[in-house]
């Protein structure tokens, strides 16, 4: 545990709240949006937060390095020893569609790691926080993975191409009927104990998980690829193949499945 650590996360917290006001004011009135080259939605309160974050957060850690999901990655990043990685508002979609799940996520990495995050939901005043070795909170409260270890009882938060891309689209065990459209806000779900496990596709990006994936972990749970693999962050690509979170009891449960289908499908298509 560093005190380095919990000063970010303390720093984190103050400036993601002030971002949540500011989000919240353009979410209560018609910002003006548009359709990036992948064709993603963006609105004008995307960029204002973001600038918002990146003014605020430099000011505090000028030798901090930068990545986020709407201002260019020179790559200066890789030349720090830390870096902020920032999903100014991480369920656009939801935040147009007037939902309510939207979150802004702030996390600090170093080494391929995340070692400060928070996650903010100004709608409902959320407010998801951890640091390296100091556990993980939700408004204050004391954060826990479920202690799930059956899949047959347990809930998962997962979109049907995620199930399928885990070979588990036939399996027979429940799934989390209100699926978020913020990866992050699913991930803390996972960390609040509200869903037992989740799984996403290939193409997360460092700023959907910087925050999220801290948080899951200092409430006691586990987060790999569909090999058991660890998911590193700041590296050559921000991108991130499918990966499975949930407490330790039911991780390596899933992690057996997702072997068990892959083998059968793999037999099945040599036949």
């Amino acid at each position: 545990m560093s005190d380095v650590d919990r000063k970010d996360r303390d720093m984190i917290d103050a400036v993601g709240r002030e971002a949540g006001a500011l989000a919240l004011d353009y979410f209560k009135g018609d910002p003006r949006r548009w359709n990036k080259h992948d064709q993603s939605v963006v609105t004008e309160a995307d960029i204002a937060v973001d600038e918002f974050l990146f003014e605020r957060l430099t000011a505090y850690r000028p030798d901090y390095g930068w990545l986020s999901e709407e201002r260019e990655d020179d790559g200066s990043r890789h030349q720090t020893k830390r870096v902020f990685v920032v999903d100014p508002i991480d369920g656009t979609r939801a935040f147009v569609e007037r939902g309510d799940e939207w979150v802004i996520s702030i996390g600090i990495v170093e080494n391929g790691a995340s070692v400060a995050g928070v996650l903010y939901n100004p709608v409902r005043d959320e407010l998801w926080s951890a640091f390296s070795g100091g556990g993980a909170f939700y408004n204050g409260e004391r954060l826990r993975v479920s202690d799930a270890t059956e899949l047959q009882s347990a809930t998962v938060s997962a979109s049907r191409k995620a199930m399928a891309r885990a070979g588990l689209a036939e399996t027979e065990f429940p799934t989390d009927h209100r699926f978020l459209r913020s990866l992050a806000h699913r991930l803390a779900r996972v960390a609040k104990g509200d869903v037992d496990a989740a799984l996403a596709t290939p193409g997360s990006a460092d700023w959907d998980l910087a925050a999220a994936l801290l948080i899951v972990q200092e409430a006691g749970g586990q987060v790999s690829d569909f090999e058991g693999g660890p998911i590193r962050l700041n590296g050559a690509t921000a991108r991130h193949p499918a990966f499975i979170a949930a407490g330790p009891g039911l991780h390596g449960v899933i992690l057996k499945l997702i072997g068990q289908q892959r083998t059968k499908i793999e037999a099945e298509a040599q036949e």
